[in-house]
């Protein structure tokens, strides 16, 4: 038995909330210097005419933001079903979080692939790729993480009064929604 099974549910609720949020805190900053990074390569790089502000080029990204946007509102449906301890809900959410959320992944490679530029090409490509690269690694960590809770799901071990790894999961992909919104500002629209 682990120390935090002993734990009451809303002890393990906010030991788990800031956990989260001082990991996102982390996790801000090191986004936060890869954008500035980007922003000044961005100003001094020629390269940058190799990345147009047309609607073709912006259309992958809207429907990759849309789908990010609907695999978020899915993972709150999640949460919102286990306090009404709906297993059944819970579970429909969560694989319809998961599949939204591979689909933004591969959203992501095809957008990778069609960008005209490899990480190689200059700097400003390489940092293009960091950044964009990056945030892909935080949803397949995410995925992983609501993963394990559709695994947990399945077992029925969310319920109205406990239910701290589904919220951190949650709270974790809306993460990954934010950040995806300033970099598709910063990325595609400044």
């Amino acid at each position: 038995m682990n120390a935090s099974a002993s734990l009451p549910a809303a002890s393990k609720s906010a030991t788990a909330r800031l956990t989260l949020l001082l990991a996102l805190a982390t996790e801000s900053i090191f986004f936060g210097t890869l954008v500035m990074a980007y922003l000044y390569l961005r100003g001094s790089t020629p390269v940058w005419a190799a990345f147009p502000h047309t609607w073709a080029r912006l259309a992958l990204p809207l429907v990759n933001m849309a789908v990010l946007w609907a695999s978020a509102m899915a993972g709150a449906r999640s949460l919102a079903a286990a306090k009404r301890d709906h297993a059944t809900g819970v579970r429909m959410a969560l694989g319809a979080n998961l599949a939204l959320g591979l689909a933004f992944v591969a959203g992501q490679v095809v957008d990778f692939g069609s960008s005209g530029v490899r990480p190689a090409d200059s700097a400003f490509a390489g940092l293009f790729f960091t950044l964009l690269g990056f945030h892909a690694l935080h949803v397949l960590a995410g995925l992983v993480l609501q993963g394990l809770n559709f695994a947990r799901a399945r077992l029925g071990d969310f319920r109205r009064d406990d239910h701290a790894a589904l919220s951190v999961g949650v709270g974790f992909w809306w993460y990954v929604v934010a950040v995806w919104v300033v970099l598709f500002v910063v990325v595609y629209l400044i």
